[in-house]
């Protein structure tokens, strides 16, 4: 019996250094990313570039700093010919992922942080920075040890930017990189 428990004990402890092996230290992510913005009853759509840099707690938690970019030119029906529009997101919170799989990982997260916008024609500019807070998640599909496709990230950002409430959807896609094994 003696030499059962240590047998089962030394498969236990064997087991342990693989299952750490699946979860990455760190994982930087970087892609192309669409934002939905309410601007007070009218929508617009603009494209631009999503970065993030997870720190992985364990296999389940990690720390999240998310930063997004966004431009466009708006023309309104009257007035001036263009508006550039420029927004950026720096988002900071916890994301937990489920490692079940190999090759697929669903995470969520839930980030606060600041929105800076500013619109800007014939060179003055009109900036503004307020609160933003990101509630989403997605999908990351692993193509090898270090590389991942982030197949989709979809957050509902949700921001009191210039006083009105702000209901937005940011969809993103990008390649993330993996380090190191937790």
């Amino acid at each position: 019996m003696r030499k059962f428990m240590w047998i089962m004990a030394l498969i236990v402890a064997a087991a342990l250094p693989a299952r750490a092996q699946n979860t990455p230290q760190v994982e930087i992510m970087g892609g192309y990313s669409y934002l939905r913005a309410d601007m007070g009853g009218a929508d617009l759509g603009i494209h631009g570039w999503r970065g993030s840099l997870t720190e992985n707690v364990n296999h389940w938690l990690g720390g999240t700093a998310d930063f997004s970019g966004y431009y466009t030119h708006v023309t309104p029906a009257s007035g001036p010919p263009d508006i550039n529009v420029n927004t950026h997101m720096f988002l900071f919170g916890p994301q937990f992922s489920r490692r079940k799989s190999q090759s697929f990982t669903p995470f969520t997260h839930v980030l606060f942080g600041v929105m800076h916008a500013s619109q800007g024609y014939l060179g003055i500019s009109q900036p503004k920075t307020d609160f933003a807070m990101a509630l989403g998640g997605g999908f990351d599909l692993k193509i090898h040890k270090n590389i991942a496709i982030r197949l989709i990230q979809a957050d509902y950002i949700y921001t009191p930017y210039l006083n009105q409430r702000q209901d937005n959807i940011r969809l993103s896609t990008g390649i993330v990189l993996r380090f190191g094994e937790k």
